[in-house]
């Protein structure tokens, strides 16, 4: 029974949503998402009180709703909330963090499904399944994908809105109107969806000029144009409440903060950068170094068969320049110097889709090229070495081979590299040693702490200064993940001389800790070292019995 392309596609989506949802779960609890947590909470009660009728549409409860963790767009927090008040509160099907991360798990589904979908139009199903599978084995993706957080559904977002764009210029018939409201969700996930416009902006006048010079850049479709300015701003507001109050002073303030936002300590090539200038090719190498090494090399023979048939094979509206300057517009405000770094790869994930897409195509290319040139020299292999002519050739095969071994590579990368993604570094890179050989960064937000909560329970109960996991602390405990008797013991100086146990969690800027907690405890000896892959990602110290801590 053939099996319909439609349903391939669904499949691969689900295989994502539950791949996710499960390797989530040895994935600690990143700062951010505590935040996330509560805010998302409060977000999902108020909107279930609305629908109920509990309460009307009272600015005063808006207000005290919605100020929480204003700085950031309201969608994955009300969705991750609504999330846990379903999986959670009301059937008990999920655990509490799975069930807040459960949303940023069925939106990576979505990604692969529309990846899938776009290739699948536009050059067919080996090349869309090859597609699909890079980007459900990328390491990071998969890391940030199981995290409540938004790095990973504006991907989504992000390329849905691409794909809406696309679809709108093609089909002319449905589409316009859903562009501007799938933007509008990207707008109400992060902010570096305000960089979607200078993609989709130029593409729109290079296919309108193409379809009519002039006359073209006023009449060919401008239901797009008119969809992604009135309906994608009218789509964030509907779903953020606290614009509703006072819409133009709130998005100044939402706009303000980011553009001003602190600058992170972020370990690059041995250095620690918290202020610009920062390198310029950060993204290009960390990039480099991120994604699997047979994904890279697929994607750059893609990108070369789509230069070279540029004039040959150019399809209608442009498809490929619309994916490139999608890939563009996501990673190029980091060549610029001046823009924060908050934490690499997580930043221009956009750029991910356009390279997992040009990995199919190269794949599907270099295997059909593989399989040409061996049925070529078959009839010199049958008269000198007596080959038998039922040697199998065909197309399939040779695709088939290239794209089990690509994915092959690309899931041992990927698999091996969790639940610490952020330490891991691909081949080229030399696996998570080379990375820190190189000095670039091991990880972020504290997650790895979780690693070492098996170590802490095996203490005597005592203050733990548990550093960079601070915030997610308690939320251990909660989640049994601690046993009770190691509360945290506070922050910096104070908390390491009141605590029994510290930790420290690698990156550069923190080494300092090390030493404070030395000086503290009397020794430099960690009674247990987190590791990944041979390096060391989290320290684990015992105060000496003769230093006691301060009362």
């Amino acid at each position: 029974m053939k099996v319909q392309p439609r349903v391939i596609g669904w499949l691969l989506a689900l295989a994502t949503v539950v791949t996710v949802t499960i390797n989530q779960r040895d994935v600690g609890i990143a700062r951010d998402e505590v935040v996330y947590f509560s805010a998302g909470t409060h977000y999902a009660d108020w909107w279930l009180g609305l629908v109920t009728f509990d309460h009307g549409f009272g600015g005063d409860r808006i207000k005290r709703t919605f100020e929480e963790n204003h700085e950031h767009p309201p969608l994955m927090k009300t969705l991750s909330g609504l999330s846990h008040r379903v999986l959670h509160d009301k059937l008990g099907i999920a655990g509490e963090l799975t069930a807040f991360r459960f949303p940023a798990a069925v939106l990576h589904g979505v990604l692969v499904l529309l990846v899938f979908t776009m290739a699948l139009s536009l050059w067919g199903l080996a090349e869309a399944v090859i597609a699909a599978l890079c980007l459900l084995l990328l390491p990071r993706a998969l890391f940030h994908a199981g995290l409540a957080c938004f790095d990973a559904p504006i991907m989504t977002l992000w390329f849905a809105t691409v794909y809406a764009y696309w679809r709108a210029l093609v089909t002319n018939a449905k589409w316009p109107w859903r562009v501007g409201v799938v933007f509008g969700l990207a707008l109400a996930t992060k902010h570096n969806a305000f960089l979607l416009p200078f993609a989709l902006g130029l593409h729109y006048l290079v296919v309108a000029w193409r379809a009519g010079k002039w006359r073209g850049l006023v009449q060919f479709r401008p239901r797009v144009i008119i969809s992604l300015a009135v309906l994608g701003p009218l789509t964030l507001f509907v779903v953020w409440p606290w614009l509703w109050l006072e819409p133009i002073g709130h998005v100044q303030e939402w706009l303000k903060f980011h553009m001003t936002h602190v600058h992170y300590n972020y370990e690059y090539l041995g250095h620690n950068w918290n202020a610009p200038r920062f390198p310029w090719h950060v993204a290009l190498v960390t990039t480099l170094l991120t994604i699997p090494v047979a994904t890279l090399a697929a994607s750059a023979l893609g990108a070369g068969v789509w230069i070279a048939r540029r004039k040959t094979a150019a399809l209608e509206h442009a498809p490929v320049l619309l994916l490139v300057l999608s890939a563009g517009a996501s990673l190029g405000p980091f060549f610029l110097g001046s823009t924060p770094i908050f934490g690499a790869e997580k930043h221009w994930m956009p750029a991910l889709p356009t390279i997992c897409i040009a990995a199919g195509v190269g794949a599907v290319w270099a295997a059909r090229r593989a399989a040409s040139y061996l049925a070529a020299l078959r009839p010199i292999g049958e008269a000198v070495a007596h080959l038998p002519r039922s040697i199998p050739l065909h197309d399939r095969i040779a695709v088939g081979l290239v794209a089990s071994t690509l994915v092959l590579a690309a899931a041992t990368e990927t698999f091996t590299a969790q639940p610490y993604a952020l330490t891991g570094y691909n081949a080229l890179a030399g696996g998570a040693p080379g990375g820190a050989d190189l000095g670039m960064n091991r990880q972020f937000w504290g997650v790895a702490a979780r690693g070492v909560l098996p170590e802490i329970a095996k203490q005597p109960p005592a203050r733990v200064y548990s550093h960079d996991a601070s915030p997610a602390w308690g939320w251990y405990e909660k989640l049994g993940l601690l046993p009770s008797g190691y509360p945290d013991a506070g922050w910096e100086g104070s908390g390491i001389a009141q605590s029994g146990l510290a930790l420290v969690i690698h990156e550069k800027h923190f080494n300092r800790h090390d030493y404070l907690i030395w000086n503290a405890y009397g020794t430099v000896q960690p009674i247990y070292v987190l590791r990944a892959d041979g390096v060391p990602i989290v320290s684990l110290y015992r105060r000496s019995v003769s230093v006691p801590p301060n009362k």
